[in-house]
Formats: C-alpha cells, sequence, structure tokens
C-alpha cells in the first residue's frame, strides 16, 4: 500500500528538485499532485486525498499558514512536513501549533528531508494499520452484537430491539427479515467422537462458507448457529434489497455450498415470508416444526409392507429382534431394525413428545447393556456413550445414537458368531480338561461377559457349563479306564481331579460303579462297555 504526498512551493524549481531528488519509490510513497499556492493547494486536496504535504510558508494569493489552517477546518488528516527560511522561525512554532508534524528549514538539505519523510512515512503507515485493526475489531463485535442478539431473539430469550440503533431509530414496519434455516442431518450421529476442537473447526468453516455465498446479497444475510449442527440465516428485506436476488435456484445452491463444505446432506426450509423482528422466534419454531414435517413426508413413501412388519412399535419383538441382532453381530440387521423402528414411531406424530422419546431412550439402553455383556465396546467408548445418555435428546438424536452405538461396536474384535463362540469353548474345554476351568476364565477367553456366555452354552448345550464339563470329564475317564492300564489316580488327576477319593465319588455318582468295578466289567465283558461308552 503506497502513500500519496502533496508537494505545495510557490518556486517551481524547489518542486523540481524535490520531486527528483528525494527517492519516493523507495520510501514507498507516490507524487499524487504539485501546487503552486495555497489555494491551487486546496483544490487538488478533495481530489487526491494525500497522506502527506510539504508545504511552503511565504507563498502568493494564500500562504502556507492560512492553507494549514483551512485544510484542518475541512477535517483534513494529512501529515504535514513545513519548508521554511530561517527568518520565519516564529512561523513555525505557530504552524506546528495548528498540527503540523516537523519542519524542514531552508535551503533544503535533501539528505536530511528524506531522513525525515522516511520517519513521516513510517509513522503514518504505523497509524493506519493501527486504525485498520480498530475499524476491523470494531466490525468484529459489532456483527458479534448482532448474531448474539438475533440468537436471543430467535430463542425467544430477548424481546428487545437491535442494541445497537437507538430504540427511537428502529422501525418495526419498515424493517422486515426472511429467515432460512438449515439442519445437518446425521450430524449429532457424526460428530459424537469429534474433540471440541473437531466440532469449532467444523462449525467454522460451515459459517464462512455461507457467509461467502452471501456476502452478494445487500445487505449480506446474517448467519447464526442456533444450534449443534443447525443454522439460521437472517436477511433484512430492507428497501434496497433485491428480492429476485435470492429466489428457489438461490435455495438449492446454497444447499449444495453447505453439502459440499460440511460433508453430509441438510434440509433446508424457507417460507419466504418476511417478518418484524418481534415474530422472528415464532418464525424460527415454524422453520423447525416443518424440518421435521419434511422427514415424516419422506417416510410416507416407504413401502407398506414394511411399515406393517410389526404394528405395535412399543412390543417386545423390536427388542428380542435387536437382542438376537446384537448377539450375531450382525450390524446390518441392527441397523435394518433401528430404521423400521424410528420411521414406524415417525409416522405417528403424536406419539413423539413423550412416550416415543422415552421408549427410544429404552431401546439404546437396552443395547448398550447387550453389548456391554459381550464386551462388544471400547471401555472409552461405553464411557462416551453413557455420558451422552445424560443429557436431554431429541428423537432423532436418540436413533442417530443408536446407528453410532451399532458402528462402534465390536471394532476391537473379529466378528464371531454365536456358533463360533461355542465352537471356541468346546475345543479349549477338551484340551485343558485336567485344569480347573471357571465361567470367568472361559468368558475372557471368548471375549464376552460371564453372564452372556452362561446364556449362550446353556441356549446351545442344553446343560449348564459345570454340568457339561462333569460329563466331558467322566466320559474321557471312562475310556481311559477301559483302554489303558493306568492307575486310577493318575485318570482322575488327567481329567482335573487330583484326589483319587474324590475322583471316585464323582464317577461312582455319574455311573452307578466305582472306577475300579467300571475297569473289571470292561475288561470282563468289552462289548457291554462299548454300549455303554455309546450311550
Amino acid at each position: 500500500m503506497n502513500l500519496k504526498v502533496l508537494l505545495v512551493d510557490d518556486e517551481q524549481p524547489i518542486l523540481d528538485n524535490l520531486t527528483e531528488f528525494i527517492s519516493w519509490e523507495t520510501l514507498g510513497i507516490e507524487i499524487a499532485g504539485t501546487a503552486r499556492t495555497g489555494r491551487e493547494a486546496l483544490e487538488q486536496i478533495s481530489e487526491f486525498d494525500p497522506d502527506l504535504i510539504l508545504c511552503d510558508i511565504r507563498m502568493p494569493i494564500m500562504d502556507g499558514l492560512s492553507f494549514i489552517k483551512q485544510y484542518r477546518e475541512r477535517n483534513g488528516k494529512a501529515e504535514i512536513l513545513l519548508l521554511t527560511g530561517y527568518q520565519e522561525f516564529e512561523y513555525a512554532r505557530l504552524a506546528l501549533q495548528q498540527g503540523v508534524r516537523e519542519y524542514i528549514c531552508k535551503p533544503i538539505d535533501y539528505i536530511e528531508l528524506e531522513q525525515t519523510i522516511s520517519q513521516l512515512a513510517d509513522y503514518i503507515m504505523k497509524k493506519k494499520m493501527k486504525e485498520k485493526e480498530g475499524t476491523l475489531q470494531q466490525e468484529q463485535m459489532s456483527n458479534w452484537i448482532r448474531r448474539k442478539w438475533l440468537l436471543e431473539l430467535l430463542l425467544g430469550e430477548s424481546k428487545s430491539s437491535y442494541p445497537l440503533i437507538p430504540q427511537s431509530e428502529v422501525h418495526e414496519e419498515k424493517n422486515r427479515y426472511t429467515l432460512i434455516l438449515l439442519d445437518a442431518q446425521d450430524y449429532f450421529r457424526r460428530a459424537m467422537f469429534w474433540c471440541d476442537e473437531e466440532r469449532k473447526n467444523w462449525h467454522e468453516e460451515v459459517r464462512e462458507a455461507l457467509e461467502r455465498k452471501l456476502e452478494k446479497l445487500v445487505p449480506p444475510g446474517i448467519v447464526i448457529q442456533t444450534r449443534e449442527g443447525e443454522w439460521c440465516i437472517v436477511i433484512e428485506q430492507s428497501s434496497i434489497f433485491n428480492r429476485s436476488s435470492f429466489n428457489q435456484e438461490g435455495l438449492c445452491e446454497l444447499k449444495r455450498t453447505f453439502e459440499e463444505v460440511a460433508g453430509m446432506s441438510v434440509r433446508l426450509y424457507s417460507e419466504g415470508e418476511e417478518v418484524v423482528f418481534s415474530m422472528l422466534a415464532e418464525q424460527y419454531r415454524k422453520a423447525q416444526q416443518a424440518v421435521i414435517h419434511m422427514e415424516h413426508s419422506e417416510l410416507l413413501t416407504m413401502r407398506k409392507d414394511v411399515l406393517d412388519e410389526e404394528n405395535d412399535w412399543m412390543s417386545r419383538t423390536w427388542s428380542d429382534r435387536l437382542t438376537l441382532g446384537i448377539r450375531h453381530q450382525n450390524k446390518d440387521e441392527i441397523s435394518n431394525i433401528l430404521h423400521q423402528l424410528y420411521n414406524k414411531i415417525c409416522l405417528q406424530p403424536e406419539e413423539i413428545p413423550g412416550k416415543a422419546v422415552k421408549y427410544f431412550h429404552y431401546v439404546v439402553v437396552h443395547m448398550l447393556r447387550e453389548m456391554h455383556e459381550m464386551r462388544l465396546l471400547k471401555p472409552e467408548d461405553e464411557e462416551k456413550f453413557w455420558n451422552v445418555m445424560l443429557q436431554p435428546l431429541t428423537l432423532r438424536e436418540l436413533y442417530e445414537l443408536a446407528l453410532t452405538l451399532t458402528e462402534r461396536s465390536g471394532e476391537e474384535q473379529p466378528k464371531k458368531s454365536a456358533g463360533l463362540l461355542v465352537a471356541s469353548a468346546k475345543d479349549y474345554i477338551a484340551s485343558r480338561l485336567d485344569q480347573d476351568l471357571g465361567i470367568e476364565e472361559m468368558a475372557d477367553q471368548l471375549n464376552i461377559s460371564p453372564s452372556y456366555f452362561c446364556q449362550l452354552f446353556k441356549s446351545h448345550f442344553g446343560v449348564t457349563f459345570v454340568e457339561y464339563i462333569t460329563k466331558e470329564r467322566m466320559e474321557s475317564a471312562q475310556k481311559l479306564l477301559a483302554r489303558t492300564d493306568r492307575s486310577i489316580a493318575s485318570i482322575g488327576a488327567s481329567v482335573g481331579y487330583r484326589e483319587r477319593r474324590y475322583f471316585s465319588k464323582v464317577f461312582h455318582k455319574y455311573y452307578g460303579m466305582k472306577p475300579s468295578e467300571y475297569r473289571e466289567m470292561a475288561a470282563s465283558n468289552p462289548l457291554v462297555t462299548a454300549d455303554h461308552n455309546n450311550q
């Protein structure tokens, strides 16, 4: 940014020397004009608006002091460097009192003059930067106050007029506003695991993109973040606003801009009605309701056979289906069930305010408990979900939370069906019959909870874990007694019984005879033993 200088002296040779001997370009200054009298200088001031004026005192028609006085009376802000002869020192002092920054005595020392001009140029540049920063800060503060006022107005927390305009200057019937609502779909679900910095940056990027899109409007629309993932654009419909510049095509373009920057779809609503500022809160509520109804309308297009699959959305069938999907770790099935359930609830708007929200809250809690039992969530993720559940959530947010829960489940381990879990348990037991086996150990091995392991085991084998272990040990001991000559104590130890007397007691209870009696029977009648083994 170059500064502009005006050179004023009645002697043409001095004007020529000032032009030639000073390195104006190096100093970042361009010569805006030259004048031979104070009157001529005043005529050029309005045209050039210089930042610096070099002015002689003694000039015909209008001298330097008269020029300076009239220039200041016109609110001239340029810095003035006075050129004067030694005998005019007292005049120079008077000039300094009128805001002259510096003076140079004639004959002019051009080296000294250039140094003085350089210092003045630095001073002017710093002052301009400071003024610019002050103006920017003032503008930013004004915008912040206006956005805050509009936010409070939209949320029904304020009914006062714009705080930077005196009440007497507010014309409710003249200043009218149009509101546009943008609601990011799946924001709650996508942003749940973002850190605070990621959320802040995302919202800032979206706001800046919307503001760039609106800056061509006169006046530009004001972008207000009403809550996370939701924005309102408020446009003041003044007499100079060209309403046709923001038609349906403009709304579609605004929607595309949002989706490109945000990376997610958006529902956009604008009734197009112009209202006074005191009606903005009601307009905002109407827009929110309209967005919800837009979703309901989309759901009405779904296939009737899907919606009629389960008529009573509060029946236990839904939770049973979810439980089965979770236990089989079938994410597609879980997501499908949640989608059907949510759609069915949304098609009954009268239920949404109370019962439906409570029911979906129960659904998420049920999912969390089942996934905890199966250890499908990282501990830090599980804690995060429970913390979110402590907040007041809408039906849509609960639905997105359930979908996020489904996506995050089982990320630490390969997917295993109930059949694979049971097969793994069976192999683990068979290879460790000689060791002390417990439910906790088995659950840890399969990475599921003890209670879920017991339930899964009983449903597959029809017996409890302890009953199954005893059966496997007895059958293994039976084979060893019939086919080997190992001692009874050794056989007992090989199937997990360290004491012979306890092993004999359990064997007798299971087969109705002692181990020694069974061995004798097996030796005398192999066919009977074979039949006994096959039972």
